[in-house]
């Protein structure tokens, strides 16, 4: 018989179906083992310190639709807004109906401007929660009252001034929320489904946002956001008063808990002038203001942060050419 007449019957054989399913088994628990950080580019918009209704941002109303226009252009994943939003309850109206042409989904953080001491219910109603997650592509964001981390209310204050009893209690339900997102417990959150607030325009049948505890921990994407920085950087602000950066004893409450978080990137205003820099493992960046000038201050304008797949954050500040 020749040798390919003996090859052909072999090559018909049909393979045993237990090696089609260990075979199946091996591929698959190679795949699970490869590396994968699971989470894709994501590229966000911060708008800071719009103080509609101040005597001294004449042009409030008008930067911020340039700023809109301007976002819009650039087609982030979704907006920040991180404070000092508007002087009163009609200002957070006129700032929100200029907000809502976004086309991306929007997400608040209150300002020193838009809650003091004891005023934090005001802010909800309009708001909603002053604290709270979310996530954009597989990465989470915890949004921090940081008027709970302080009283703020006294600009000309020589030393730190102590809180309401009530706002102290509010403060130690905050910091017991953030340690729980630390312990990778979801229970209690204030943020366990998407509401108006949230939502950009035309964006109304976004899918609620997933509330998975687990993605807060075990490696995995975390950055934090708040008004007020937790830090100084290098001769910034110039000011040394308290007022500017969160003092103790809630400093070192409030970096404790972002450490344990692995929070390596924190996006912040307050300051109104773009800045970067780095403190104790954790990199603050600080976005400029879109309607008022202080005397250290950057051109107006709003920051765009692109977030790798590994978590680091590229920081791009973006003038808009306007008068404060």
């Amino acid at each position: 018989m020749r040798a390919e007449n003996i090859i052909k019957p072999l090559a018909r054989r049909p393979v045993p179906l237990f090696q089609y399913l260990l075979f199946a088994f091996i591929m698959s628990f190679l795949l699970l083992a490869l590396p994968s950080t699971g989470h894709a580019q994501v590229t966000i918009a911060q708008i800071s310190d719009t103080h509609l209704g101040e005597a001294h941002s004449p042009h409030a109303f008008d930067n911020l639709r340039r700023t809109v226009d301007m976002v819009n252009a650039r087609h982030p994943d979704a907006v920040i807004v991180s404070g000092d939003i508007g002087e009163n309850y009609d200002q957070w109206l006129l700032a929100r109906g200029i907000l809502k042409w976004l086309h991306a989904p929007v997400y608040y953080a209150p300002g020193n401007h838009d809650v003091h001491s004891t005023d934090v219910e005001k802010y909800r109603e309009v708001f909603g929660p002053d604290y709270y997650h979310f996530q954009v592509k597989g990465v989470t964001f915890l949004v921090i009252d940081s008027q709970l981390l302080g009283n703020f209310d006294n600009f000309d204050a020589q030393s730190p001034q102590p809180m309401p009893q009530q706002t102290e209690a509010e403060s130690q339900k905050m910091l017991s929320w953030l340690s729980r997102q630390a312990s990778g417990s979801s229970g209690g959150d204030r943020n366990n489904k998407r509401h108006w607030w949230n939502r950009g325009a035309n964006r109304d049948d976004q899918p609620p946002q997933r509330d998975d505890a687990d993605d807060r921990r075990g490696g995995n994407i975390v950055i934090g956001i708040q008004h007020i920085p937790a830090e100084r950087g290098d001769n910034m602000p110039p000011d040394p008063k308290p007022y500017w950066v969160v003092n103790e004893p809630y400093r070192s409450r409030e970096l404790n808990l972002l450490h344990r978080l692995g929070v390596r990137h924190m996006l912040a205003g307050h300051w109104h002038v773009g800045n970067i820099f780095e403190r104790d493992g954790i990199t603050w960046h600080v976005a400029p203001s879109t309607s008022r000038l202080l005397p250290w201050s950057s051109p107006l304008g709003f920051a765009m942060h692109t977030i790798s797949p590994n978590g680091d954050v590229k920081t791009e500040f973006v003038s808009i050419n306007a008068e404060p």
